[in-house]
């Protein structure tokens, strides 16, 4: 009886412990989030909350701002050409790992998470004088590899959990039927691990669009990206012209979360 007491009460405040934990993240994460929205919908020439009033205005300057929407559009190619790479290198290095049966193996997860594990300054600052001393100038293919390389553990140990948890027995049982190796990839694994590489993809485009860290010392001056951009107008821009800009961003972000969620489900990922 005693021992049933305690566990319950250790239950309880471990649940009262999650929901803390909880309720602080999304006061840190959201909250400012909805805060920076808000204001870029203000009618006034200057950023204050609460806001008075609601306009678009912010937007619309934003669209006519030549500057800023060749900067979107940098970002979303860089978003675009990490998340191909990602998938690219990221499903066979996946495949390897669970299902290969060379030695090592098991150190592939652990190789492509290094350059994850390097704070992303220390990183761009690597790139970039190792692309200065084979001849490699900043540019928005130099800033979209380093992201790549940046981000494509995150791919990986997605697509990876997914795999593991799939019954090795049903490609066998397709082998068993005559189909070859190629053909019970397509048919069986790869249909069931198309849930996690959706998610996979969908952040990783997430931080080709949004990364700042490494982009700062990556980009090319003709073609810098939209975080980058944002950063330059924060330091002399007082309007919501720049809560607009991170509305941009933050909008992008969630929409393609709840792609992903509405799509495939986020606990399908790696059921």
């Amino acid at each position: 009886m005693k021992r049933g007491a305690r566990t319950s009460i250790g239950d309880r405040i471990g649940v009262g412990l999650v929901l803390a934990l909880g309720v602080l993240g999304l006061a840190v994460l959201v909250v400012p989030s909805l805060i920076v929205l808000a204001v870029s919908f203000d009618t006034r020439a200057f950023v204050s909350f609460p806001p008075q009033g609601f306009t678009l205005r912010w937007y619309a300057a934003l669209a006519d701002n030549a500057q800023l929407v060749r900067a979107i559009v940098n970002s979303l190619w860089s978003g675009l050409v990490v998340m191909v790479l990602c998938i690219l290198l990221g499903v066979p290095a996946a495949l390897a790992s669970g299902r290969g049966r060379f030695r090592w193996r098991g150190a592939v997860p652990v190789i492509v998470l290094l350059p994850h594990a390097v704070p992303g300054v220390v990183l761009g600052v690597a790139v970039l004088f190792a692309g200065s001393a084979v001849g490699l100038r900043p540019s928005l293919a130099l800033q979209s590899f380093a992201v790549t390389a940046f981000i494509l553990a995150v791919l990986v140990r997605t697509v990876l959990a997914r795999l593991e948890r799939l019954d090795p027995a049903l490609e066998e049982a397709a082998a068993n039927l005559g189909a070859g190796r190629a053909r019970a990839f397509r048919d069986i694994t790869l249909p069931l691990l198309l849930p996690a590489i959706l998610a996979g993809a969908a952040f990783t485009f997430i931080e080709g669009f949004d990364n700042i860290s490494i982009a700062i010392f990556t980009h090319g001056m003709r073609n810098p990206p939209l975080p980058v951009e944002l950063l330059g107008i924060v330091q002399t821009e007082t309007t919501p012209l720049v809560a607009a800009i991170s509305g941009v961003q933050i909008l992008l972000s969630t929409l393609l979360v709840a792609i992903v969620a509405a799509t495939i489900g986020l606990r399908h990922v790696s059921d």
